[in-house]
């Protein structure tokens, strides 16, 4: 599934990072890895309300376009991400120009990885350029560097850890249908 994001987003406005955090040892979850970490993430739009997003901190960035395969749902999409090295929002910002996106907004994340050999769940804060918190997420992504045999295959990964976060609120049901990228929209 190169290129392929298979993902699901939910509202964590009821959910304490602390009780997410529980989930792991109660399950007997293998963490594979973990890391913190916070970004900005800019978003510039086309005429066509079509975005690209770049991700970048001082030391590194990543310039990421998604689209998605089915008008009417954001856990499918493709998504190419390239590399860049630290904060290179003015050239970004240019490059973009010429390519016809405009910027459109500005947030900053802090986020709460963790990789589980198949799929990572985030939890994850959202704040506005000044710091102010504007929500708060978790996700399930399954991970598209690996040979999953179908799309059936990483939705049952997905499924799985939705199943183990239920105590948490988190089920089919209360998946977000909108990307951030269309919640924060301007």
């Amino acid at each position: 599934m190169h290129f392929k994001e298979i993902e699901v987003k939910y509202d964590a406005k009821d959910i304490r990072l602390e009780d997410f955090k529980k989930v792991f040892p109660s399950n007997n979850l293998k963490v594979d890895r973990h890391l913190l970490v916070s970004s900005y993430d800019a978003y510039f739009t086309n005429k066509s309300g079509e975005f690209i997003r770049y991700r970048y901190t001082e030391d590194r960035g990543e310039l990421t376009i998604k689209r998605k395969t089915n008008e009417r749902s954001n856990t499918d999409r493709i998504e190419v991400n390239i590399p860049t090295d630290g904060d290179n929002l003015e050239a970004v910002t240019e490059f973009s120009k010429l390519l016809g996106y405009n910027h459109n907004f500005t947030i900053y994340k802090t986020c709460d990885i963790y990789w589980t050999g198949k799929v990572d769940l985030v939890y994850y804060v959202v704040y506005d350029t000044e710091f102010k918190e504007l929500r708060r997420f978790i996700e399930i992504e399954a991970l598209e560097e690996l040979e999953w045999k179908d799309e059936a295959e990483a939705w049952e990964e997905i499924t799985k850890y939705e199943k183990l976060l239920e105590p948490l609120g988190i089920k089919p049901q209360s998946r977000l249908r909108k990307s951030l990228f269309e919640t924060f929209y301007k």
